[in-house]
């Protein structure tokens, strides 16, 4: 698979595989002073299949996970703490997309 790592100030990744280290790094810049509107938010793309998870910084535990692809949209829980946030990170980068997306989400952005 192919991945793409979306940093908090903007910069971004491509890697065939995700190791431990960069998400625990991918998740530390959320705790890296102030967050703001703009810059509060790190993601993991799977670049195929256009499905992508973001993590937001801030009290709410705000994870979206959303699909950029035709026709797509998103969906969005709250009160995720970094620890199950990075387990989500996780498993779509090995490949479980299909069990993460079933699980329970609640439609839109969480705005």
């Amino acid at each position: 698979m192919r991945f793409s790592l979306l940093y908090r100030g903007g910069t971004a990744s491509t890697v065939d595989d995700v190791s431990d280290e960069e998400l625990a790094a991918l998740l530390a810049e959320l705790d890296e002073g102030e967050v703001d509107a703009e810059h509060g938010d790190v993601w993991l793309a799977e670049n195929i299949s256009g499905w992508s998870v973001g993590v937001f910084g801030g009290h709410r535990g705000l994870v979206v996970l959303e699909d950029t692809g035709p026709g797509g949209g998103a969906s969005h829980r709250t009160g995720v703490s970094r620890r199950e946030a990075f387990v989500l990170l996780r498993r779509v980068a090995d490949g479980d997309l299909d069990g993460v997306r079933g699980e329970v989400w609640t439609p839109g952005y969480g705005s």
